[in-house]
């Protein structure tokens, strides 16, 4: 194989776990920051609990580590995903004089604008949670709730990408071993981590009571819809054309932004014929 054949595989693959992301991490984060919100309400919320910790810290810890897989992405020394200066000419012609965070920018809002068309079924995911909660006796189950639907959401995003690495791989030319050494550092792994600490904090109880079958089923449907719908092209390649909608300042001219829409909406026949 030639260093060309690794490079474009390479760059196809980077495509995929891009775009596949660009909708699971930032969508998950948008549900986790209304959770937040929510949470903030907890009447133990600046209450210290295990270690002295008080749970709000908890959750700034999470939210910490999100900023710093952000700082990772946007000033990557390596494999980088977001150097404008990366670009090829032919790209690069399409945007403006755009920044490295600009372009971080626009591809969360990809996620952003998948939030915003799939929040339905985050919040019926919520109730779901709200109502088995509720059942067993914990104690403010609307607020808990929330702090589980932001955990279920990020778990999500890490599984989405995980799934992503491992279907961009060919085996070939680029090895899943290699293809986890470029792109993990999309992975919402430490967040979640960090979020599922912030959750047992809030409430241990969370972690030790036991769903009844018809609990454990609704909301593994529920989960199953959500991840179904941040994966499905549609939403995929539709909240990337909202997306360039929402940032046209960023391309150069306004006919580049036609021009990248439609060749996105190709790209979204193109893949939902391989599928069918």
């Amino acid at each position: 194989m030639t260093k060309e054949e690794i490079l474009q595989r390479i760059s196809a693959a980077a495509a995929t776990v891009k775009l596949c992301c660009g909708v699971a991490n930032n969508a998950a984060w948008m549900a986790a920051l209304e959770a937040h919100d929510h949470i903030k309400a907890h009447r133990n919320y600046k209450r210290a609990v295990r270690g002295g910790q008080t749970i709000r810290s908890y959750y700034k810890k999470a939210i910490f580590e999100f900023h710093k897989y952000e700082r990772r992405l946007i000033y990557a020394d390596q494999n980088r995903m977001f150097h404008v200066a990366d670009m090829t000419p032919e790209v690069r012609k399409k945007y403006g004089n755009i920044t490295d965070r600009e372009y971080y920018e626009f591809w969360a809002a990809i996620g952003f604008t998948a939030y915003q068309r799939t929040r339905p079924m985050v919040t019926s995911l919520w109730n779901k949670y709200r109502l088995s909660l509720a059942q067993h006796g914990i104690e403010q189950p609307d607020i808990v709730a929330w702090a589980m639907t932001g955990q279920a959401c990020l778990a999500l995003a890490v599984k989405v990408c995980d799934t992503a690495i491992t279907s961009a791989c060919d085996g070939k030319i680029l090895t899943e071993r290699v293809g986890r050494h470029i792109f993990g550092q999309f992975s919402l792994k430490d967040v979640a981590k960090l979020w599922m600490d912030a959750l047992k904090a809030t409430d241990p109880k969370t972690d030790t009571y036991t769903l009844t079958d018809v609990e454990e089923r609704n909301i593994r449907v529920g989960l199953e819809q959500l991840e179904e719908a941040w994966t499905n092209p549609s939403m995929l390649y539709g909240s990337t054309i909202g997306a360039a909608e929402a940032y046209d300042e960023i391309f150069r001219t306004q006919g580049e932004l036609k021009k990248a829409c439609k060749d996105i909406e190709q790209a979204k026949q193109e893949t939902e014929k391989e599928l069918r």
